[in-house]
């Protein structure tokens, strides 16, 4: 019963399936207010990375974006994730 669980864990993991399957991440300028999804901050007309990831399959192709404090990410990516 435990293994079944850890698998549907698993299943519905969207932060898990983003860092996977992220295309790529690029430093940005942000104009309009954000979210960092790392420290839940408030980002706005300053520098922030910006993570893209698609999904595709049947059907229109899903793309979702995620942003990072500049100095947050450098800790994020040195910590191995």
């Amino acid at each position: 019963m435990a293994g079944y669980a850890f698998k549907r864990e698993q299943l519905y993991d969207r932060d898990g399936w983003f860092y996977r399957n992220c295309v790529g991440w690029q430093l940005k300028f942000v104009w309009w207010p954000n979210i960092c999804h790392l420290t839940g901050r408030r980002l706005w007309l300053e520098q922030a990375y910006c993570g893209t990831s698609v999904l595709t399959g049947p059907g229109e192709p899903m793309v979702e974006h995620r942003w990072h404090d500049k100095n947050e990410h450098l800790i994020f990516k040195i910590k191995g994730n």
